[in-house]
């Protein structure tokens, strides 16, 4: 099957309140009575999404999932649709910070009303009355080993000593996790670092700042620069660097440090398709589900039991896993929340300084 990705921006001009709201919508397979409209981040993702969660859901309740990319910030679209009650969208992939944006001060999203099955064993933090988390990511540290060899930078202390570890080194053109990394470089713990001592991280990025060879800006030029070789280390999304490893690159993840964040589903206030919704959200619940996810890419899944479907080969290379997650430290989103737009431009103009 096909991954149905329909163009955000050919639904926003064609689609209308009255053909919204009919209760037929062609699939490109057959008419259907029963349909959700899945906004997810499309790309690698959203195939793999399709893969382990659209299509089985499909084959075990016979509602249909149309999967569409949306934005990377997604809140403005949410909140036009539930504002319009335009409801090209009955869930949508968002983070802990979307969620923070569309509580308040106006509420736009429907309660999951959803109780975990008992003995579900969820990452702490993943469940809430608006949304469920089911794809973690993490900001770690990577390097290459035929620089290094096994005794690479194992922290950003390390990262950040030019002496000890001299190479070329990539970090991330973004403020969140960046601050983070050069906080805990200067000697903060991990369970400490929030609220962010902001003016003690510049300290450290104006110190390695001209030690930056790729200011990286996506996760694709991210994986390229570690498999190319054009850096020897840098600041990595989890998933990001597996990808330059799995195409053969000598690449080490280093999970002694670092924060983690979630993906997961929340939906739209008032659309008329809230319970079907809601019956997709419970079944990315199942930890069948999530392992299929995590075999594909590398995000980690948040019912603990996934493991049980997964090897151990597979199972070291995920954020969730026991022994990598004990050492992350979850983002404050809602610090983020409050603080992202001073701190953008407070970043913006250090980078042209």
């Amino acid at each position: 099957m096909t991954h149905r990705h329909i163009a955000r921006r050919s639904l926003l001009q064609t689609a209308t309140a009255a053909s919204l709201a009919a209760p037929f919508v062609w699939t490109g397979r057959t008419f259907a009575a029963e349909q959700i409209t899945a906004a997810d981040v499309g790309g690698a993702p959203g195939a793999a999404i399709r893969k382990a969660f659209y299509d089985p859901f499909e084959k075990a309740t016979g509602i249909n999932v149309v999967g569409v990319a949306h934005e990377a910030d997604p809140t403005t679209q949410f909140k036009l649709l539930v504002d319009t009650k335009s409801y090209i969208w009955d869930l949508c992939m968002v983070t802990l910070g979307h969620v923070g944006y569309l509580s308040t001060p106006k509420d736009y999203l429907e309660p999951l009303n959803i109780t975990p099955p008992a003995g579900t064993e969820l990452v702490p933090g993943t469940l809430t009355p608006v949304w469920f988390g089911f794809s973690v990511f993490s900001t770690i540290l990577a390097y290459r080993t035929d620089k290094f060899g096994e005794n690479g930078p194992n922290n950003w202390a390390d990262f950040w000593d030019t002496t000890k570890f001299p190479g070329r080194r990539g970090l991330y053109k973004g403020v969140a996790g960046t601050l983070e990394s050069a906080l805990m470089a200067d000697g903060v713990p991990a369970h400490a670092l929030y609220p962010l001592d902001v003016d003690r991280a510049y300290k450290m990025l104006d110190k390695i700042k001209p030690h930056i060879s790729v200011w990286w800006t996506s996760g694709a030029q991210n994986t390229q620069i570690l498999q190319s070789g054009e850096v020897d280390m840098s600041d990595t999304w989890s998933a990001r660097a597996f990808a330059a490893i799995d195409a053969g690159a000598p690449v080490k993840m280093v999970w002694s440090q670092g924060l983690y964040s979630t993906d997961g589903w929340s939906i739209p206030k008032g659309t008329p398709r809230a319970d079907l919704a809601r019956k997709f959200v419970s079944f990315s619940m199942q930890p069948e589900q999530q392992a299929a996810y995590s075999s594909i890419v590398a995000n980690g899944p948040t019912n603990e039991k996934a493991y049980d479907f997964l090897s151990p080969q597979r199972a070291k290379l995920l954020p969730t896993a026991p022994g990598n997650i004990k050492n992350l430290q979850l983002s404050d989103e809602s610090w983020w929340a409050k603080n992202r737009a001073k701190q953008y431009e407070r970043f913006q103009e250090w980078l042209l300084s």
